[in-house]
């Protein structure tokens, strides 16, 4: 059977198929979200449980007042858990989106998602995934610190939308994904912005709500909200590249390694 075209979506469209995708597939996808950002927390929890309670507990539960040892061992142990959690989230986030990237073109290409497909694809294309991701970070908040840098953090932070669909359907490196995002939002960024800042409330709407909840309330609303920006990402980035490119489901195919069943 002939392979069906891509159709260019404006806002409604993007957005409702965001949330068919979203609805059709919603355990799926909150599986892959909740993978990544339920680990996290745990291994944290451990490491507070083994490096910091062993600490207290070396100098009678709570010294008073704290000796220079205490405080000094504290501070280095707060820094050991920094460097681990912000290694951990830039992994497992960049994996994470991969993993979205590839189970939002499985659903566009007709194929049912599978978690761990939808990670090995993103496993083997974690380097550039977790590049691409670092260098966009670090460059952005370098220009947002300055202050009078926001706005070109703001500028290049809608530019490098796409760095995860160039790195993850593409092949792109880390440096040739924000080249390769630039060239996609060009002459598009406002549309882009706009349609960037719906996703973005439209999921902190989801997350707001659900962080009433006790306890567990702030990790339910990342966990049900985070889908939302990164299906809507990917269908923008597949209607730019076709109003730009032609591109079709068959190349969509070839980048995840799938069938179309059309």
């Amino acid at each position: 059977m002939a392979i069906q075209e891509l159709t260019p979506r404006d806002l409604g469209g993007i957005v409702s198929e965001t949330f068919r995708i979203y609805g059709r597939n919603f355990l799926w996808l909150v599986a892959i979200v909740a993978i990544v950002l339920v680990i996290p927390y745990i291994l944290v929890s451990v490491l507070v449980v083994l490096l910091v309670v062993p600490a207290i507990m070396a100098e009678g539960y709570l010294p008073v007042p704290p000796t220079p040892a205490y405080i000094w061992a504290i501070i280095g142990i707060g820094a050991i858990l920094v460097i681990v959690v912000l290694v951990l989230y830039i992994v497992a986030y960049a994996l994470m989106e991969g993993a979205l990237i590839h189970a939002v073109s499985q659903q566009s290409l007709g194929q049912p998602i599978g978690i761990g497909r939808a990670y090995r694809s993103a496993w083997k294309r974690a380097g550039s995934l977790i590049g691409a991701m670092a260098l966009a970070t670090l460059a952005i908040l370098g220009m947002a610190i300055t202050i009078i840098g926001i706005p070109a953090a703001i500028y290049f932070g809608v530019t490098w939308s796409f760095i995860w669909q160039a790195a993850l359907l593409e092949g792109y490196g880390p440096r040739a994904a924000l080249s390769r995002s630039a060239a996609l939002v060009k002459n598009n960024w406002w549309r882009v912005l706009g349609i960037v800042f719906v996703l973005s409330i439209i999921g902190a709407g989801i997350s707001g709500i659900l962080r009433t909840i006790p306890v567990a309330g702030a990790i339910i609303g990342a966990i049900l909200s985070t889908p939302v920006a990164i299906i809507g990402s990917t269908l923008l980035c597949s209607d730019l590249r076709l109003k730009k490119e032609g591109y079709t489901l068959e190349q969509m195919a070839q980048e995840v390694g799938g069938e179309t069943n059309f």
